[in-house]
């Protein structure tokens, strides 16, 4: 009886087992079957761009609640000290000011509510950033400023702080953050960067000859370099360019933290109506910041159709209005012999080929050539005539990897060195004169500016200036910084964002060589040159 009973026992037990097995199999199957779908429609979904947007927006937001990391508090060594710039007291002009060498002792201080009052202000991002010819959408009709911020939906508001700039202290400043990626990417950090206007408030100032001061966070750039080494280079090819010095920042908010260190920042000249008195010395210059794919087309007679694209950054009269609205009339109806008899009445074609060459040299798809964004342009009041100059080269020297691989980028065509269809550039190259210029200045800043030792020597001098500044921040940018200015490290890898923190290391030196030989052997007819896409194009 008890045998049958156990017998019994063990076929229900094995029973439920069975099914419990076939339970599990089952709910094994719809899982994965879920897994699936989710991961296709997520596939799906991330090529939908309103979803891409969305998503974008989402996780900027998400940062921005956030609580930032708290600074370090170190304090300032004697090997540190000694080498920071202190005496701004004796600061008379701008040269002095912006010596690339120079690390400024800086130092913002921020009552609660002033620091409060920096907070970004949410408004309507665009719907669609990325455009189906995969260029990205960068003006947002509800934002006062161009650029990645704006369309995603942020506005920075102004504030103020004590600002001790060295042995002088200015108090109340107007300040607010500053940049797009390196603004966007740095929201978990109090290592933001940082626009200064002395002239903004009750009793306007100046420093050093200059009202504003651009104060950048450096956290796109692993070198710290590419900025100071690019606009150097355009100086030094004979091209108006801002100018640099270094910064070591560090911030108090009151009832927060005192004098904590945010680390090592790049002041930049700002190229407004100051800076362009002193470099072209005349008055009147206009100066514009556009940001568009589709430079020089006409929109009708109307200015009001084309401010927001050309965001200029000093008081326009009607004919200087006038003559952008009309170089655009002649890039986009007139026939191929007028162009070309008629261009040079508006660009200046030798300034434009020069500083063309410089960009495609530095393999520099963050500006002109892609995104149309960073670089600024002039208008002579007396000559008439536009000129170029570069801006934001953070991710100049074949750094910028959202468009193609290391390699691609070293080997860029120099003939079509633009993305997408660009038909001011298409006219530029079609006009005999213009590409004789550009050919003559390829060869000589080849031969004489972009020589793979000398940029190495400028790497390694400047690098050795700036390391101890890196190591006080972190161990991992240390590391970073010493694959990026030593070449020894690996160029390419996948990242997810062109601005992170954490991205794999770009070999300036690699790029050097790299970049030098392409150009040599295109010039000489003995390589055609890699025609870059976007990701949508065929």
């Amino acid at each position: 009886m008890s045998g049958r009973r156990n017998k019994y026992s063990r076929s229900r037990w094995m029973r439920r087992l069975m099914f419990a097995g076939l339970a599990a199999a089952l709910l094994l199957r719809e899982m994965l079957y879920f897994a699936f779908c989710a991961a296709t429609t997520g596939v799906a979904f991330w090529r939908v761009p309103w979803f891409q947007t969305w998503l974008m927006v989402q996780i900027m937001t998400f940062d921005s609640r956030r609580s930032p990391v708290l600074p370090p508090e170190r304090p300032t060594s004697p090997e540190t000290a000694a080498r920071l710039s202190t005496n701004a007291s004796k600061l008379v002009r701008a040269a002095e000011l912006f010596v690339p060498t120079n690390i400024w002792d800086v130092h913002l201080k921020f009552a609660p509510g002033e620091w409060a009052r920096l907070a970004p202000i949410r408004i309507p991002a665009v719907p669609v950033i990325f455009r189906s010819d995969g260029s990205v959408e960068l003006r947002n009709p509800n934002a006062a400023r161009n650029g990645l911020a704006g369309v995603l939906g942020i506005h920075l508001p102004w504030s103020t702080c004590d600002l001790s700039f060295g042995n002088v202290t200015l108090e109340k400043v107007a300040v607010r953050f500053k940049g797009n990626g390196t603004f966007v990417s740095s929201q978990r950090t109090y290592k933001r960067p940082f626009k200064i206007d002395l002239s903004k408030g009750a009793k306007p100032r100046s420093f050093a000859e200059r009202s504003v001061l651009n104060l950048h966070n450096l956290v796109a750039d692993n070198s710290c370099l590419s900025d100071t080494l690019g606009y150097e280079f355009y100086r030094a090819a004979g091209l108006p360019a801002p100018r640099t010095a270094f910064a070591r920042l560090r911030m108090t908010i009151e009832q927060a933290f005192e004098n904590r260190l945010l680390g090592l920042y790049l002041l930049v000249e700002n190229p407004d109506a100051e800076w362009a008195m002193e470099t072209f010395g005349v008055e009147g210059m206009a100066i514009f910041k556009p940001v568009t794919c589709e430079l020089f087309k006409y929109l009708g007679d109307d200015w009001q159709a084309y401010e927001g694209i050309y965001d200029p950054k000093t008081k326009l009269d009607k004919w200087q209005q006038q003559r952008l609205i009309d170089l655009s009339k002649l890039v986009t109806q007139s026939d191929t012999a007028s162009f070309a008899k008629r261009i040079g009445e508006f660009v200046d074609l030798g300034q434009f080929a020069r500083f063309l060459a410089c960009e495609v040299l530095l393999a520099n798809y963050d500006g002109i050539l892609n995104t149309g964004q960073n670089f600024i342009l002039y208008l002579d009041p007396y000559g008439g005539r536009f000129g170029f100059v570069p801006w934001d080269l953070d991710h100049s020297w074949g750094e910028f990897p959202l468009t193609g691989t290391f390699e691609l980028r070293a080997h860029a065509s120099i003939w079509h060195p633009w993305l997408g269809d660009n038909l001011f550039f298409e006219r530029m190259f079609m006009v005999p004169e213009f590409r004789q210029l550009y050919r003559n200045e390829l060869r000589r800043l080849r031969s004489t500016l972009f020589v793979p030792d000398t940029l190495g020597d400028r790497v390694c001098r400047l690098a050795e200036i700036i390391r101890p500044f890196v190591a006080e921040e972190s161990d991992e940018k240390l590391a970073k910084f010493e694959v990026a200015v030593s070449g020894l490290g690996k160029q390419d890898k996948p990242r997810q964002s062109a601005v992170q923190q954490h991205q794999p290391v770009y070999s300036y030196k690699k790029f050097f060589a790299a970049r030098a030989g392409s150009v040599e052997r295109q010039l000489s007819g003995k390589e055609t040159g890699i025609v870059l896409r976007r990701g949508n194009e065929r």
